[in-house]
């Protein structure tokens, strides 16, 4: 549920924006090239549209999808608005602590802040319901990509604008989904401890856990400590919903793009790896668990790649049906287990 506008939002805003603005790296433009921007991005969609429903076989009778060419501060706004709407089930608690909003504020920004310069491209998922959501691009970081691709960058826009748009095509082709996921974010703040006795009582279980993840490479270990029995349910559905999400976006990626609209889809992928390799990646990996979202995209490719060999898109498509239908994450690096368990009787 959105803040309402008699009601004090949870994260403060002005603090979240001075805390991005410390963090982001400032970036002028020149105004025509930012406009000249913007008209490509504009002019390629229609045909990127197009490729994505053909492919996904969700949407047919959606409206055109739209985009906006934001700044940094741009994304970080709309990123903003949707969470504070995201952390209303702490609302009761939260407002028991003097200086909770500022604090909250502070510590999104921030993060927010450093994401803001390596996002290309998002789908701001529609936590309101279809039709809530909102594509962006950034048109720094997509600017900058010309600086060190040269005319790879244009094939890398439009692949990155593919994939967020096979999102939007998700959420608004699927109307249960946006409820399905807030439900599971509520479930999971609902559950939150947010006293320092909850760190206190983890503590000791702390190093043997750190120790397991670098050895398996993993981070279940560590959320078996730090999150509730219940939490920690959540996250396990949420793993294998997004592992779906984003492994479709990054098979339509490169499989979606009719011929002429991407060239060199072998350069993209290079192209994108490498950029995981930067210190500011580095960074976001250590503070913002971005190595279990890039698993989420290699796992969720995989089971993708497999469920579509077996049964096609129809059959992948099945598990955009109902919430029971949707993957486990253990049915992820199981595809076979979960053809079977939603195969036609």
């Amino acid at each position: 549920m959105a803040p309402t506008s008699d009601r004090r939002p949870l994260i403060d805003e002005a603090s979240a924006l001075r805390a991005a603005a410390l963090v982001a790296p400032a970036r002028r433009s020149d105004p025509q090239v930012v406009a000249d921007l913007r008209a490509a991005v504009v002019a390629d969609l229609p045909r990127i549209d197009a490729a994505a429903r053909r492919w996904t076989q969700l949407g047919a009778d959606l409206p055109p999808t739209t985009v906006r060419v934001v700044g940094r501060t741009g994304w970080v706004r709309a990123n903003l608005s949707t969470l504070q709407g995201a952390f209303e089930p702490l609302r009761e608690r939260l407002e028991r602590r003097r200086a909770a909003s500022v604090a909250l504020g502070t510590q999104v920004g921030a993060l927010l802040g450093l994401l803001s310069s390596k996002v290309l491209g998002q789908y701001v998922l529609p936590l309101a319901g279809p039709g809530h959501g909102q594509l962006v691009v950034v048109g720094p970081n997509v600017l900058d990509l010309g600086e060190e691709f040269g005319d790879l960058a244009v094939d890398i826009r439009r692949t990155v604008v593919l994939h967020e748009v096979t999102h939007r095509l998700q959420f608004d082709a699927t109307p249960w989904l946006a409820d399905h996921l807030r439900g599971l974010l509520e479930r999971y703040l609902s559950d939150a401890r947010l006293d320092a006795a909850a760190l206190i009582e983890a503590a000791p279980r702390l190093p043997q856990a750190l120790a397991a993840v670098r050895e398996r490479g993993e981070i279940e270990p560590l959320l078996e400590v730090v999150l509730s029995d219940d939490q920690a349910v959540v996250i396990r559905e949420a793993q294998g919903l997004m592992s779906l999400l984003e492994g479709h976006g990054t098979t339509a990626m490169y499989e979606a793009a009719e011929p002429g609209l991407i060239r060199d889809t072998a350069g993209v992928r290079q192209a994108l790896a490498s950029r995981q390799g930067d210190v500011t990646s580095k960074v976001l990996t250590a503070v913002a668990g971005m190595e279990m979202k890039r698993r989420q995209y290699r796992e969720g490719e995989a089971f993708v790649r497999t469920v579509i060999e077996r049964d096609g898109v129809a059959g992948l498509n099945r598990a955009f049906s109902t919430p029971d239908r949707l993957p486990s994450a253990a049915e992820v690096r199981d595809p076979a287990a979960w053809l079977a368990r939603v195969a036609p009787e």
